[in-house]
């Protein structure tokens, strides 16, 4: 199966104000951050703990 259209997603809206989220692609955790000059650096999370921890955090500092 090819995908055809290829979808757009608004980073900033899906992000929330947060400047780091994780994606879950597989078993593979992975950090997508968005840097002081408004880059994207997508990286491979190190540990499972360093992916709860930061998952575990509330979302309440985000906005800053």
């Amino acid at each position: 199966m090819h995908c055809l259209d290829l979808r757009r997603i608004n980073v900033e809206e899906w992000m929330q104000g947060c400047k780091k989220v994780i994606l879950q692609h597989g078993a593979r955790p992975y950090v997508l951050t968005i840097t002081r000059r408004g880059k994207l650096i997508l990286t491979a999370a190190e540990t499972q703990l360093e992916t709860e921890f930061t998952a575990s955090k509330p979302n309440t500092n985000c906005k800053s």
